[in-house]
């Protein structure tokens, strides 16, 4: 039924006109329908691209993924090869030098044995095996307390048990008392107030009130004594200049709290010294390491000369005597802890800060047999190249002003000292700058005039060195 418009007569539609008035019906157009469903249409298209892009993304980033393994996987590979064959390489190395320190300890050349063991461990530090055979050679020449300080080294670095057990087995040897039990006084004296005593396993107590005095450096008196360890006793006030030199027994220094001043050049020259300790209540002196210090450790004092590989010197320090490495036949190389202020270390060579001044070279040092000195040298220190026998050619950059006393003591007839771009020694230079040194000196130009030291004891510089300038 509807409702004409023009009458308001109701009928039913299907009439198509008002039965009434005769108006025709026309039905209302129906309201536009809301695009629900096409819109709805719209989000599932965005939905559904969004999932095949992600599916085109998680597909892109599996290949990804696939492919980073695989070059992961031959990456690993690769460094696996690598590593077995510098494992292999490595163990190689090993084992030629503990078979090497082996034979020397079956020769009894004890000082060898060390050396060989003591590079195993460097090629391998986690070595058990180099850690026990250096300690026992150390233990063959009396030397405990350094037999302690390797077994120490390998127990703190692999956590061994049996190291820890032998630690503590020869620990019972440091110290005076067991240093001395069970063994036979072989000779007794007296010194400038203080007496001695020497067992018969080299072992010397020195004890008393007073100073043990400054000695002839040519005339030492523990020289021939064959003296292994050394205990001063409380009372023992100084410890005088040349007193131990070249004394190639020794192998420890213990120094008490009543020492006030230790010489120049007391311990020099002994190959086989490896530790000098201090009483920590000493407040003059410190050790750390076995190595000599002042008590602030600002200045390096001495270091054992028998003690083979390299040294790192602390950043506090800043002076070094001029003796301190002389004798080091041992030593390879001379490195600087991070933070020092007053010294710099070049490829195993130490130097003051800003290269100006060359200190030491270590005479072991491996390399090139010629070695030139940096042109930033002004200054080589002296004894800076002492016993460096292993050198062939030193060369001198004309930027050096001054050499110092026995800068090139105990350079043989076999090296040369070439003097670049220079005709004549300058002035400043030291008179006794090649002090017991037999090295040919070379020049620029001149090489026909070169000459070696004749009387290098005593000698006049003119002599033996063309156009010398004053």
């Amino acid at each position: 039924m509807v409702s004409c418009k023009n009458c308001n007569n109701v009928f039913d539609e299907s009439f198509g006109v008002c039965p009434k008035c005769g108006t025709v019906y026309v039905p209302e157009a129906a309201p536009a329908a809301v695009p629900a469903e096409p819109q709805l249409l719209t989000f599932q298209n965005e939905a559904q691209m969004r999932e095949k892009a992600a599916g085109k993304k998680g597909s892109a980033g599996k290949r990804i993924a696939v492919i980073a393994v695989l070059i992961a996987v031959i990456i690993g590979a690769v460094l696996t090869i690598i590593l077995v064959i510098a494992g292999s390489r490595t163990s190689q190395a090993v084992r030629e030098q503990m078979s090497l320190g082996e034979k020397y300890m079956s020769d009894e050349d004890y000082d060898e044995a060390i050396i060989a063991f003591e590079k195993a461990i460097e090629i391998d530090p986690n070595n058990i095996d180099a850690y026990k055979k250096l300690a026992e050679a150390y233990k063959a020449v009396g030397n405990y307390t350094e037999a302690v300080r390797a077994l120490r080294r390998g127990y703190e670095r692999t956590g061994n048990g049996e190291l820890k057990s032998m630690m503590d087995e020869y620990s019972l040897n440091l110290g005076v008392e067991n240093a001395i039990k069970d063994a036979k006084v072989g000779e007794t004296g007296n010194i400038n107030g203080l007496t001695y005593t020497i067992y018969d396993n080299g072992v010397t107590v020195i004890e008393g009130n007073g100073s043990l005095p400054d000695t002839d450096k040519n005339n030492v008196t523990w020289r021939n004594k064959k003296v292994t360890e050394i205990y001063f006793k409380e009372g023992v006030s100084e410890i005088g200049r040349y007193a131990f030199r070249d004394c190639d027994t020794i192998t420890s220094v213990h120094i008490p709290r009543s020492v006030t001043r230790i010489g120049e050049w007391a311990f020099n020259d002994s190959d086989r010294l490896t530790s000098i300790e201090v009483d920590p209540d000493n407040n003059y002196y410190t050790s750390v390491d076995g190595v000599l210090y002042n008590k602030e450790k600002t200045v390096l004092e001495a270091y054992p000369c028998g003690r083979y590989g390299s040294y790192i010197l602390p950043y506090t320090v800043t002076d070094v005597r001029d003796w301190a490495f002389a004798g080091c036949m041992k030593l390879t190389y001379i490195n600087v802890e991070s933070g020092g202020e007053s010294f710099l270390s070049y490829d195993g060579v130490l130097y003051t800060n800003e290269y100006k001044a060359l200190v030491a070279y270590p005479a072991k040092r491996s390399g090139d047999p010629e070695f030139v000195i940096r042109d930033t040298v002004k200054e080589i220190r002296p004894h800076a190249f002492y016993k460096s026998v292993d050198l062939e050619v030193i060369v001198v950059p004309n930027t050096v002003n001054n050499v110092m006393f026995h800068a090139f003591e105990g350079l043989t007839a076999d090296q040369t000292i070439f003097l670049e771009g220079r005709t004549s020694v300058p002035y400043l230079w030291d008179s006794k700058w090649t002090y017991k040194c037999k090295a040919e000196i070379k020049f620029d130009e001149k090489t026909e005039e070169s000459s070696s030291v004749i009387d290098y004891n005593n000698y006049n510089i003119n002599e033996y060195i063309p156009d010398y300038v004053y």
